[in-house]
């Protein structure tokens, strides 16, 4: 008996069953062994970025981490002193105090401000722009006042305000006032030379800028303790100058004097040791053309201004002719007081029937027609050569900021009248102190000796370098030189500069009234005006020159008398020499006065 087949339906159901069974176990299995191979990508992406970051991978994340948690402020290097030669200050920086704010440190804008206001005496527009930027809180640096006063910026930090610095920032002051400040120049608020001794030496005088570090907890404090210096700074070095701080000022006062009581636009004196070419004075003075006060500039006219300088070349005409040896001192013209040249009639100071005049009668009397007869009995090229040894017609060694060459053209090159107005000091142009140097060669015995200011320089160490000693060329012989010399003698005592007399020594010196040259070419303005240049050049004592000084009176009143080299510049001079020759020892000498029974 045969077992019934069962049902095909039946069989296939459950064969059924048991695959979808099968099925979940392994899809099971499947997403355990992804969910683990997942977790070890991940694990492994983690250790290997843990191991990253403490290797190389991290120094990234660390320099944000210490730039966010650490401030790096800079320590300002002193900018070195300027001294005048017997070691008194003349230009110094002081301590004082930078106040800024970061807005985005700061919470309460309006008690900050308050704060600040009071203390700094804020103005309104002050106030408004710093609120702004509280409250903006887009810039994380805003300056509130730099360069307070120290124990003010003290004061602000104990208060420690948060989003408030106080930085150390240097203020550079003369503590003289204004004494020698054509000179010294000037600096910008971040200590860097604009104008001057500044701007000249400014890299020798700016030091070496040091930073220190220090950790800030949240809000912006330093965390005590923290601070580190990371590097010092180094100090600028120091400048020694030629200068004397007390001739300088007495320059300075009678300058002042002299131009307000005259009525001029400006005036310019220097004092220069002979032997050396020291310059113990270099002032400038000028009217303020709104408040119509006299001050002393900012600028240095005596190297950047350069004008005719008129009957003071004279010097430089005679020296040449007495040395070439085709003129001396009694040598004699016929000078009438006008001569036609070119197209232009020349004239003397004065009126005067035609003359014989010595070579000694021409300089103390200041003839330019007589002038001209000894340039033409010299040569005019022989003429010219002199004028360059003499220093025209190029910088000095100073080498100041800007300084003018002057104007000096080629004997070739000069036209019409100007080929003998040369002579005389027109047709040329100086500045004072190429005229000081010049005038300097007859003082020293015909050596020129280029002009100095700086002395010498004392290292961040305290160790003193003394610049070289100026150059020198011989220009004239000594003979020569001694003859111009006892002609500048009688021109102080009997020509055109009796007012440069002073009691206790003899004077040697020349006056000189330029015209100046108006924008046009000519001499003459608009409203047919003349201007004036007047100038004296001296020295002293006579008999063994040690100090020549120039005095320069720009602009004197051209209808008035002191519109003369001899009446605007001369007393000048007589007043200044008593305290030069006090403040360098010097002795009056002990033989008569070269003027005595001489006409003043």
């Amino acid at each position: 008996m045969s077992r019934p087949a069962l049902p095909q339906r039946r069989l296939r159901s459950v064969d059924g069953r048991r695959a979808d069974s099968r099925l979940r176990v392994g899809n099971q299995r499947r997403r355990v062994q992804l969910v683990a191979f997942v977790m070890i990508i991940i694990l492994a992406f983690v250790a290997s970025k843990v191991a990253r970051l403490q290797t190389s991978g991290g120094d990234h994340l660390r320099e944000v981490a210490y730039d966010q948690w650490t401030r790096t402020t800079p320590l300002s290097a002193d900018r070195g002193t300027i001294f005048d030669r017997n070691g008194e200050e003349l230009a110094v920086s002081i301590p004082a105090s930078t106040i800024s704010i970061n807005p985005r440190l700061i919470n309460d804008p309006a008690a900050t401000l308050s704060v600040l206001s009071t203390l700094l005496n804020l103005d309104v527009d002050d106030q408004q722009r710093l609120y702004d930027e509280m409250v903006s809180k887009e810039r994380g640096f805003v300056y509130v006042r730099r360069q307070v006063d120290a124990a003010l910026g003290a004061q602000i930090a104990e208060l420690r305000l948060s989003g408030v610095n106080v930085d150390d920032e240097p203020r550079r002051i003369l503590p003289g006032g204004d004494t020698g400040r054509s000179v010294i120049g000037r600096t910008d608020i971040d200590g860097v030379g604009t104008a001057g001794l500044e701007l000249q030496y400014n890299d020798l005088l700016t030091g070496t800028t040091g930073e220190v570090t220090r950790q800030v907890a949240p809000g912006g404090r330093s965390v005590p303790g923290t601070e580190s210096d990371t590097s010092l700074p180094v100090p600028g070095d120091d400048l020694v100058l030629t200068l004397d701080r007390s001739i300088q000022f007495t320059c300075e006062e009678a300058l002042i004097d002299q131009v307000a009581a005259t009525g001029s636009k400006a005036g310019t004196c220097i004092v220069m040791d002979v032997d050396s070419g020291e310059l113990y004075a270099m002032a400038s003075v000028k009217r303020d053309a709104e408040s119509g006060e006299v001050g002393i500039t900012s600028g240095n006219f005596a190297a950047v201004d350069a004008y005719e300088p008129g009957s003071v070349a004279k010097v430089i005409t005679i020296a040449a002719g007495i040395d070439t040896g085709a003129v001396t001192a009694d040598t004699t013209f016929v000078v009438p007081w006008r001569r036609q040249h070119g197209e232009d009639l020349l004239r003397d100071s004065h009126e005067h029937p035609d003359e014989e005049m010595t070579v000694r009668q021409i300089l103390v009397e200041s003839s330019n027609i007589g002038t001209i007869d000894v340039q033409l009995e010299t040569g005019r090229p022989r003429h010219w050569d002199y004028m360059r040894a003499f220093g025209l017609g190029e910088p000095t060694a100073l080498e100041f900021p800007g300084e003018s060459a002057g104007i000096l053209k080629h004997w070739t090159a000069l036209q019409g009248s100007e080929q003998v107005t040369v002579s005389y000091g027109q047709g040329l142009a100086s500045t004072p102190i190429q005229l000081v140097t010049a005038v300097n060669v007859i003082a020293n015995n015909g050596l020129y000796v280029a002009p100095k200011i700086v002395r010498g320089v004392v290292g961040s160490d305290g160790s003193i370098t003394p610049t070289a000693p100026s150059a020198t060329h011989e220009v004239v012989r000594p003979d020569s030189a001694a003859i111009v010399q006892d002609m500048m003698i009688d021109v102080v005592c009997s020509g055109t500069a009796t007012r440069a007399q002073v009691d206790s020594f003899n004077v040697a010196g020349k006056t000189g009234t330029g015209l100046k040259a108006q924008p046009d070419g000519g001499y003459e303005d608009e409203f047919g005006q003349r201007s004036y240049y007047a100038s004296f050049v001296g020295f002293f004592p006579a008999e063994d020159p040690q100090v020549t000084v120039l005095i320069s009176i720009d602009e004197p009143p051209a209808g008035t008398i002191n519109r003369f080299g001899g009446t605007a510049a001369a007393p000048v001079f007589a007043r200044l020499v008593p305290t030069i020759a006090n403040e360098l020892g010097l002795q009056p000498p002990t033989t008569a006065s070269a003027c005595d029974g001489q006409a003043s």
